[in-house]
């Protein structure tokens, strides 16, 4: 069974992303599509790669990250040294 490349559970948006899906942008940052999500049902949220867990609260992201259009989409860029990082 494959997994979802997104969901919402208790509060906490998590992602698979690949670690070469990051931006360079910022010093190098992750992006949450505004367009897919309502941030309204989202406490925390956590990107998981092949190698590291990347997690930030909802207010934290949205505190220090800022509003693009990237391809027609609403991201919240959130700069790296803002999330915690762990290896798997």
């Amino acid at each position: 069974m494959k997994k979802s490349k997104q969901f919402i559970s208790e509060g906490v948006l998590t992602k698979y992303e690949k670690e070469s899906g990051k931006l360079r942008m910022s010093g190098g940052s992750w992006t949450i599509n505004l367009d897919n999500i309502r941030l309204e049902e989202v406490h925390k949220i956590v990107y998981i790669t092949q190698s590291y867990v990347y997690e930030i609260m909802k207010d934290s992201a949205i505190k220090h990250g800022y509003i693009k259009v990237f391809r027609g989409e609403n991201k919240l860029v959130v700069p790296l040294t803002r999330w915690t990082k762990r290896s798997l």
